[in-house]
């Protein structure tokens, strides 16, 4: 099995071909330890925009009721927050589709970010010490979690699982393994 990840030319491009796979780049932050614990993963409206399984009559009222704001269409964000075994947040995301993707963080989507997670928290952040930027692969197709292809009688390639693929990489390892017959 070749998983890419995110690097859809070289060996991957040859092998496959044109891929129905594109690139994403995100923002995401941590904080110091918040000195409570946050039992639960927290999302915003945004999120529902974002994923269109959300689609349908509920997120057409949300939009109508509650715009979202300008900063978070223009850099496709949603509010992703979860505490980390060490007390910290991290904290996302933006999402960018057209590259070349830029080289920098932007700052203003973190403000917008910890301005949200601080209004429905009711109190302010711990200190964010940790930013970064980070590219996935995303099947172009919303129907398909995984892009998964026998490039040679012994070889698939599987990327494009979007932001999930922590989260789904043992249960798309198991289902390629039954496809392959392994």
């Amino acid at each position: 099995m070749l998983c890419p990840g995110a690097t859809l030319t070289g060996l991957a491009g040859e092998l496959a071909g044109e891929l129905s796979v594109r690139r994403v780049r995100l923002q995401m932050m941590q904080t110091a330890p918040l000195g409570e614990p946050l039992p639960t993963a927290v999302a915003d409206g945004d999120s529902m925009r974002y994923y269109p399984a959300f689609a349908g009559p509920e997120l057409d009222t949300l939009r109508a009721v509650e715009p979202q704001p300008a900063i978070a269409a223009r850099h496709h964000m949603q509010l992703l927050c979860v505490q980390r075994l060490h007390g910290g947040l991290t904290i996302g995301d933006t999402h960018a589709y057209a590259e070349p993707f830029p080289f920098d963080l932007d700052e203003a989507p973190y403000r917008h970010l910890a301005g949200v997670v601080e209004s429905l928290l009711g109190r302010p952040l711990p200190p964010v010490v940790r930013r970064w930027a980070g590219v996935y692969a995303q099947s172009l197709d919303p129907s398909v979690v995984v892009h998964r292809q026998l490039v040679d009688p012994a070889l698939w390639l599987v990327t494009g699982p979007g932001g999930r693929g922590m989260t789904l990489a043992p249960a798309l390892a198991e289902d390629t393994a039954d496809q392959a017959g392994l």
